[in-house]
């Protein structure tokens, strides 16, 4: 898609195992993972790569995990059980790392990814699943998480072998993808399905293809392959993509939409924005009227209605709407993605500070070789980035409402001066676009039941201890069903209102802004003009399509 920033290449580093000489890498360090990085990670000649130090900061965090645990430090996760089973000892009680109890470790681990993979539905897109697994892989290098580097080695050649586990889309209650991310860590084991080279395969057939070795989890890997919301976020950044296209898009379709109806500029006129200045209004105002410069609006039409309706006049202030409000979330997710979001949490060369005095705080602590601090904590708690996509799964889908409207005024000849329906002159008997009006209709109330809030919902479980919930995968999954369904309201009135500005032209002999001249001429190359009825669905999709790579 265009107008993406310009992404992050690091080509300066030893490609992984297995890369392709030409491929680009994307180097992870823990704190610099980038959106546009991810939504790269659809090109398969993309790699990641960990760096230098972010390969020593993973050693030294499992270090000090592993000193805590040996030194009697209670962790969650390691030295006892999780959920329900918070008290049960799974170490020995000395924290002591004899082979008897690292048995023991690598059972728990193998039987907790066992029992969490409780998941249904139809399996998450697999450039969805590779970009959760990058983005672990980046928490995992923060130094937060703790796990053995083999976790991450394997993360690492899962992604640059496009080894994809099967993970199914219903589990998640969105705090932690549990049952939905145990998925990824059966597939290191070798125990479940993946996709690879374009079949669903055992995951112990695909690794031994490419030659990659299964994870024995220990310790608290399977925890923190387990406890996460890379795929929620992973969800959301897939659908920023796209919704970064449609609004990029919506100054053009409100240029052209105002020149198909011989609509009035006045509301967008510089002076009358700066008397209201909202963010993002006056940018989105600027950009209408550039496409609009040349054209025959700014001309003197005594037919022209002084006011046109709402979704006419006023469509700038939802797309700067939902400019404010992807700017706001992609500020929350550009943190997550380079945060740990684990419970425990490793703090290396962590300090008590003010509490130092404190002896419930200083258990936390432990000095070795590697010193620092191991914490239970909220940290998965993703009720602002659940809120946040909320409000921005409204804001789309006011852009879908707005552009419903304009298209049942697009075929009123009181509105537009054209004739009805768009109907070319020459076909006395045609319908044209009364129809249409069905299908986008249908699409917008899809969309406005997926913008009702699911942040609120939930039952508690696990004893009592999983009491709260944010449904921020769910969230994500309703914003790529408005993200989808405004591309596609978009992809019907981009098609009435091609027809209309040709129908100014052929009927008023009016003279379009050589920005939508050049709109409609690369549009008529994919959807060709409307002389006589045709068959509409192989439009609707070539507009969309056409719009959504414009």
């Amino acid at each position: 898609m265009r107008g993406l920033s310009n992404i992050l290449i690091v080509s300066a580093v030893a490609l992984p195992l297995g890369c392709a000489s030409a491929a680009e890498v994307i180097t992870l360090d823990g704190q610099s993972l980038k959106i546009e990085q991810l939504l790269q990670l659809k090109d398969k000649q993309v790699q990641v790569a960990l760096s230098k130090e972010a390969q020593k900061t993973i050693h030294a965090s499992h270090e000090l995990l592993i000193d805590s645990a040996r030194k009697g430090t209670p962790v969650y996760g390691l030295t006892v059980g999780v959920g329900k089973n918070k008290d049960t000892p799974v170490f020995g009680k000395d924290g002591s790392l004899s082979a008897e109890a690292r048995k023991l470790s690598e059972d728990f681990n193998r039987n907790m990814l066992f029992t969490h993979s409780a998941a249904s539905g139809q399996p998450i897109a697999p450039e969805t699943v590779k970009m959760a697994m990058t983005i672990r892989l980046n928490q995992i290098a923060t130094g937060h998480v703790g796990v053995q580097p083999d976790v991450a080695r394997i993360y690492q050649e899962f992604i640059n072998e496009d080894i994809i586990p099967v993970v199914p889309e219903d589990g998640s209650v969105g705090l932690s993808d549990i049952l939905l991310a145990s998925h990824i860590g059966a597939a290191m084991m070798g125990e479940w399905d993946v996709f690879y080279k374009g079949q669903r395969m055992s995951a112990a057939k695909a690794m031994k293809q490419a030659g990659i070795k299964p994870l024995v989890p220990f310790g608290k890997d399977s925890l923190s392959i387990l406890s996460n919301n890379a795929l929620a976020t992973a969800q959301v950044v897939n659908a920023i993509g796209d919704a970064r296209q449609i609004i990029q898009f919506s100054p053009r379709l409100i240029a052209a939409a105002l020149e198909g109806i011989n609509g009035n500029i006045s509301p967008l006129l510089p002076h009358t924005l700066a008397a209201r200045p909202m963010p993002n209004v006056e940018k989105v105002g600027q950009e209408i009227l550039a496409n609009l410069e040349g054209g025959y609006l700014f001309q003197r039409d005594e037919k022209r209605p002084l006011q046109d309706a709402l979704s006419y006049r006023g469509a700038h202030w939802p797309v700067a709407h939902a400019m404010s409000q992807l700017q706001q979330l992609e500020t929350l997710v550009n943190i997550q993605i380079n945060s740990s979001d684990d419970n425990p949490t490793v703090y290396i060369n962590a300090k008590p500070g003010r509490y130092a005095d404190a002896p419930q705080v200083a258990q936390y602590f432990t000095q070795g070789p590697v010193s620092g601090a191991i914490n239970s904590s909220a940290n998965f708690d993703t009720i602002q980035l659940a809120s946040q996509t909320e409000a921005f799964i409204n804001a789309m889908a006011q852009l879908g409402k707005y552009s419903s409207n304009r298209q049942i005024k697009l075929i009123d000849p009181y509105f537009t001066g054209l004739p009805r329906a768009l109907v070319d002159p020459d076909d006395a008997n045609g319908q044209a676009f009364y129809t249409l009006q069905n299908g986008f209709t249908a699409l917008f109330v899809e969309i406005a039941h997926a913008a009702n809030p699911v942040s609120f919902y939930g039952i508690a479980n696990q004893g009592g201890i999983e009491d709260n919930f944010s449904n921020y995968f769910q969230a994500g999954k309703n914003l790529s069903k408005v993200v989808d369904g405004v591309a596609r309201i978009y992809g019907f009135e981009l098609m009435q209102v091609a027809q209309a500005m040709d129908l100014q032209k052929k009927v008023n002999h009016r003279q379009l802004s050589p920005q939508n001249e050049q709109l409609l001429k690369a549009l008529r190359k994919q959807v060709a003009y409307y002389d006589k009825d045709r068959l509409f669905t192989p439009d609707v999709e070539a507009s969309t399509q056409f719009l959504m790579k414009f």
